[in-house]
Parts: structure tokens; C-alpha cells; sequence
């Protein structure tokens, strides 16, 4: 664990835990996202507006980050790509919609949002638990493409295809979606 400041830059490397909580900070420096391997980073209680748009792209194996009481009001599309984020802390942040392509984050357990002044997905959604969030984003998406193999990871596409965990990856979001897809298929046949 390691609590970051300029001059330990060069242990802060080789951390897979980065706190940097209440620093005032209102942006994420190169440096640290240059730390392509962090597994837990912790920002909390700071002056941040925005992640950039490769935030999620430079920490491949980010596990836990937590963003909560910054000034964060959207989230970037690339948070989509993201392959192995389990918690996501954005509690007291201005944010007002989450992004469709965060319902492809299939690996997410944990999404906080309390005191963050959301309108999509709507708060009837909201109140039904992370799994019904992520969906409704997934059919969002959906909604919005004409048809289910049009939804597709840009950073899956460019990977070689005989990588097994891609393959393994690929598989099972197109199965979620095909489920997805049914179950909404149905529900709505059901409301006639």
C-alpha cells in the first residue's frame, strides 16, 4: 500500500494499492496513469471533474476505485471495455447519467451511487440493484443499435483471436445478450 506523493513515485511503481484521498487534487497525473498495474486506487475527496477518456484503458487490472465526493458529472464510454473492476465508489459525485456501456461490465459487484443526483437510468431501476442497472444499460444499448451484433468491444476486435480468455470473454457476453435480449423479448410479449 502505497500513500503517494511526488518523491515516491519510484515505490509508488511497484504498489498495487494507490491512496490518494483528500489531496485536493483536481486531475489524474500521467505519472499516475502510467501505473498500468494498480489494482486499487483510491481517490476520494477530491476536486476531480473527469476521467479521461484512456483512465480505464491504463489500468488493465484495476480491481477497486473509488471516486466518491469528487465533481465528476459523466463517466467516459471506455469504462465499457473494462475487463476486471469488481467495485466502483462514485458516491457524492454531480453525475446525472451513467453511460450504456457501463452495463458491459460484467465482472462489477459493487456500484455506489448514493447522493449523486441520477436521472439514467431512472431511480425506479436504481432501487431494483446493481444486476437490474447493468441490464437496463445493456438494453439501452441495445435500443440504440439495430441489432445485437452490431454491440461490439473496440478492444476486443483488435485482440488476436485465438487468445482463449478473449474467446472465453466474447462467448459470454454474446450469451448475456442473447439472454437479455430474450428476457426483454418475453417481458414485453407478458404486458400484452
Amino acid at each position: 500500500m502505497i500513500d503517494y506523493d511526488d518523491e515516491s513515485l519510484d515505490c509508488a511503481e511497484r504498489a498495487v494499492v494507490l491512496h490518494m484521498r483528500r489531496r485536493g487534487l483536481t486531475n489524474i497525473s500521467d505519472s499516475v496513469l502510467q501505473m498500468t498495474h494498480l489494482q486499487s486506487l483510491y481517490l476520494e475527496g477530491n476536486e476531480i471533474r473527469r476521467l479521461p477518456e484512456h483512465f480505464f484503458s491504463s489500468f488493465p487490472s484495476l480491481l477497486w476505485l473509488d471516486v466518491r465526493n469528487n465533481q465528476i458529472s459523466a463517466l467516459p464510454a471506455a469504462v465499457g471495455q473494462h475487463m476486471c473492476l469488481k467495485t466502483f465508489l462514485l458516491e457524492g459525485n454531480p453525475i446525472t447519467a451513467l453511460p450504456p456501456e457501463l452495463g458491459n461490465v460484467i465482472s462489477l459487484k459493487a456500484l455506489s451511487l448514493r447522493n449523486c443526483p441520477i436521472t439514467f437510468p431512472p431511480q425506479d431501476v436504481l432501487d431494483l440493484g446493481l444486476p437490474k442497472i447493468l441490464q437496463y444499460l445493456r438494453c439501452a444499448q441495445l435500443g440504440e443499435e439495430s441489432e445485437v451484433d452490431k454491440l461490439c468491444f473496440s478492444s476486443l476486435d483488435v485482440c488476436e483471436e485465438d487468445d482463449p480468455d478473449i474467446q472465453i470473454f466474447q462467448e459470454l457476453r454474446h450469451r448475456i445478450i442473447l439472454m437479455e435480449k430474450n428476457e426483454l423479448h418475453t417481458h414485453t410479449r407478458s404486458r400484452y
